[in-house]
């Protein structure tokens, strides 16, 4: 039987405004801006959770931005994805990236965490190809912890 204390659902809100520079083809481009307040969060299989904030899903050129808290006074945005169109449907397109990020972490309550996020930046190039990726953005997440059912 589980542990009735035990961590077994998550609620999650927050929005992240979010600045995509590029190259594409060897020519800079400004792609995009955004801020968005789609999540999609996950039990990470190492601890901790997952986040990746969505702009756009299922449609080509979708991006994801991906953050990490398997230690939740440890956050890490550490990814970045786009979608793109082939002809088996839409596929994601990978970067390999560096990243770094100034986050604030608040406990306001034993099970409630805030995450202000000042100042994020990811670059880096394609996986499979020679375009770039220079993503930089801010905003906040609020995590709460909780025992399901209630």
């Amino acid at each position: 039987m589980a542990n009735p204390t035990d961590t077994n659902a998550i609620f999650v809100d927050g929005n992240l405004s979010v600045e995509v520079k590029g190259t594409i083809g060897g020519v800079a481009v400004n792609l995009t801006s955004y801020t968005t307040r789609a999540i999609s969060a996950s039990f990470s299989p190492l601890g901790g959770y997952n986040l990746a904030f969505k702009n756009n899903e299922n449609l080509s050129g979708a991006t994801n931005i991906y953050m990490s808290l398997r230690s939740l006074l440890a956050p890490q945005i550490n990814g970045y994805s786009e979608s793109i169109v082939t002809q088996r449907g839409i596929q994601a397109y990978t970067y390999e990236m560096d990243y770094s990020s100034t986050i604030d972490v608040t406990q306001l309550a034993p099970s409630l965490y805030r995450y202000s996020i000042s100042g994020f930046k990811l670059s880096g190039k394609a996986s499979h190809g020679d375009d770039t990726r220079e993503v930089t953005g801010k905003g906040f997440v609020l995590l709460n912890e909780l025992i399901w059912p209630f």
